[in-house]
């Protein structure tokens, strides 16, 4: 949940407009007025429509005091003036995306972005921005702190996987000396591909797996462009996916088939009962859509937020009958919600 804060009737304007970027890009966010507001705890991030005094005096040093205590982990904190003039991220602005959703708001509403932390003002690519940008694993401060002050004054080494050489990764030779591995030959790899700075730390990237659910004999190039639309959303590119799911009734379906051949990535198959495992046993607090009329004809609530949770839980080797059943949407991150386009649906899924 992102939650947008105003205090005039300016800001509530403007708050309007951020929340139609953001509810268009499936975001979960709500508008508030100051007065009414009331912190849960659990939010993504917060965008305040107001001066950067009140910001950080009455909400960051006040009343989200006792939420913002690990850079790693903190909401995003954005403030943007009543006008709409400027937009300027406070806190968590790489790890927490509040850079990402800064530039996205700015980009879409013509609005200026202030950029202040050292790496982007200069130019150069964080360890921290790598992460967010990639979906590797979060670094430590130490490493945060080691690797970005590096950046500043020389180029330090960065080895990537070989798989992942394209024109977007050659561009890190601008603030990195990089270079390549097979991470199939390499004891850091396993299953995942690793990034290696400094030839001492490393960082796995994330499983990307997406879930599809399609009515049946839907037209190949419909189940094609909701998977681009779902990148598209989320920023994702084609070459950072793992793996497409679905389930056993739609295996066979060509449009589901033409789209994991065409991405060149793998398709694996889910059967309805390791789907209402998810629903019945995983999803204690209810997190998941379900929908009566998918039930009646297949047999379970949906195919592809359970199918792209089992691919993210097999990529990692997360076994369900060794774990006690509790809710599992714990430990991963649902990126994308099912999002619903022209008889496809089409989920995100990836590891915390």
């Amino acid at each position: 949940m992102i939650k947008i804060l105003y205090i005039t009737k300016n800001g509530k304007v403007i708050g309007e407009k951020i929340k139609k970027v953001l509810e268009f890009y499936k975001y979960d966010c709500s508008i508030e007025y100051s007065k009414e507001f009331k912190p849960e705890g659990n939010e993504k991030g917060f965008i305040f429509i107001m001066a950067t005094g009140i910001t950080l005096r009455k909400y960051v040093l006040g009343e989200l005091r006792d939420y913002i205590k690990d850079k790693t982990k903190d909401p995003f904190i954005i403030a943007v003036d009543e006008m709409g003039n400027n937009i300027i991220p406070l806190l968590s602005s790489h790890l927490g995306h509040g850079m990402y959703f800064s530039k996205l708001l700015g980009d879409e509403l013509q609005i200026n972005v202030s950029k202040t932390t050292a790496s982007d003002v200069n130019n150069k690519i964080g360890i921290d921005v790598l992460s967010e940008k990639y979906f590797l694993e979060t670094p430590s401060k130490k490493a945060i702190l080691k690797i970005n002050k590096a950046v500043l004054e020389y180029k330090p080494k960065l080895s990537i996987p070989i798989s992942w050489k394209n024109s977007e990764t050659e561009k890190l030779s601008e603030s990195y000396e990089l270079e390549y591995h097979d991470s199939k030959d390499s004891d850091l790899g396993h299953k995942y591909d690793s990034w290696i700075f400094e030839d001492t730390m490393v960082l796995k990237a994330k499983p990307i797996c997406f879930g599809i659910g399609a009515r049946k004999d839907i037209p190949s190039h419909k189940v094609y462009w909701t998977v681009k639309k779902a990148c598209y959303l989320r920023n994702i590119p084609a070459w950072r996916i793992n793996s497409f799911s679905t389930v056993e009734v739609k295996k066979n379906e060509k449009g589901i088939i033409y789209t994991a051949s065409k991405f060149k990535k793998p398709l694996n198959i889910y059967s309805i009962d390791e789907l209402n495992n998810i629903y019945n046993n995983f999803d204690k607090k209810g997190t998941l859509k379900r929908s009566e009329f998918v039930h009646k004809n297949i047999g379970t609530y949906g195919v592809s937020e359970p199918c792209a949770i089992l691919d993210v839980l097999n990529h990692i080797d997360y076994n369900l009958d060794e774990h006690n059943k509790k809710d599992i949407l714990e430990s991963i991150d649902l990126i994308l919600p099912k999002l619903k386009n022209d008889g496809v649906t089409v989920s995100i899924c990836s590891t915390i």
